[in-house]
């Protein structure tokens, strides 16, 4: 009976070996898949945009202010989209502002198809993150996020742990004055309350969705883009510093009135939730930052290093999970 079970016991801890070499290589694997590909690039061909503008040009001379420039059709905003990451706000910001406005459109479209140049960095026991750097790896700084106002989303896909590309998210709660960056609240680190933030960090990411509440969603509650921004902003800042950080924060505020865990992305649900926005894309048990991203309840500012069809394949994958036609 004694060699029985002494041999049993060796099958068990061969197995229970066997399962933590699996464990461990099926982690390993998934770490390796996570560096795969990290940042999107179009694969479709880089077009040129100078039809586009060809009607909306004016004769004038140069520091007289400019009429400039009608509205651009549906289509054409599409078209920008795709060769830039830059939506209808962001083109209407960048037209209305920029003298040489399609050289600073093409200077985008760069960034768009080429991305910048980034590295990979430990910033956990497993958690790795992508940062813009140059060849010698000094920290390198993309371009001013465009018509940043209070009340926008970021979003980014540059961090992972253990093979999961989560990424991150912060609401923007000012403008930017002249040569001052934007603050954001963030939720950023497990044992650390969520706190005040700059965009300058966010300049340094290689992937970037930047999201406004849309117009539609604005006004279907009775207000503007404007009203809504200025008063999510608010609510962040009266209500939404110095919280504490928790993974599965649904289970720590489910008996409370008010917010006592949070994470990245968990904030920004709770925050538009307040003002009856469901922004959680896939109405999961876990809200991530791609489920915030892949809102309809959004619209796209900017986009780049993440794939700008993200919310139709979203889409596809959601029907695709629960067999609908």
């Amino acid at each position: 009976m004694n060699c029985q079970r002494k041999k049993k016991q060796k099958t068990t801890l061969k197995k229970a070996a066997v399962s933590v070499i699996v464990a461990f290589s099926v982690l390993w694997i998934a770490m390796d898949e996570a560096e795969l590909n990290p940042v999107y690039k179009p694969d479709y061909e880089r077009a040129s945009l100078s039809y586009i503008f060809e009607d909306i040009r004016e004769t004038g001379q140069f520091g007289k202010k400019e009429s400039k420039k009608k509205n651009l059709t549906e289509e054409e905003y599409k078209a920008v989209f795709r060769q830039t990451g830059l939506g209808k706000a962001a083109v209407d910001y960048i037209i209305a502002n920029e003298k040489d406005y399609e050289e600073e459109l093409e200077y985008y479209q760069k960034i768009f198809f080429d991305g910048y140049p980034y590295t990979c960095a430990k910033i956990g026991v497993l958690t790795y993150n992508e940062r813009m750097r140059d060849k010698d790896g000094n920290k390198v700084l993309g371009k001013e996020i465009i018509d940043l106002r209070p009340g926008d989303v970021l979003v980014n896909l540059s961090t992972h742990t253990m093979g999961l590309r989560h990424g991150h998210c912060g609401i923007v709660v000012n403008a930017p004055k002249k040569g001052k960056e934007a603050k954001t609240i963030e939720a950023v680190y497990l044992g650390e309350p969520s706190e005040y933030q700059t965009t300058k960090k966010w300049r340094s990411c290689p992937t970037l969705v930047h999201l406004r509440i849309s117009e539609e969603a604005a006004e279907s509650k009775g207000y503007t883009q404007e009203q809504l921004g200025t008063l999510l902003a608010k609510f962040a800042e009266e209500n939404c510093l110095d919280i504490d950080y928790g993974i599965l924060p649904g289970i720590y505020n489910m008996k409370s009135d008010r917010i006592r865990r949070t994470h990245c992305s968990h904030l920004i649900w709770y925050i538009f939730k307040e003002f009856d926005y469901d922004v959680d894309s896939n109405g999961g048990m876990i809200v991530t930052p791609a489920d915030i991203a892949a809102s309809d309840l959004f619209e796209i500012v900017q986009i780049y290093g993440i794939d700008p069809d993200m919310r139709r394949k979203t889409d596809e994958n959601i029907r695709r999970s629960f067999k609908w036609n």
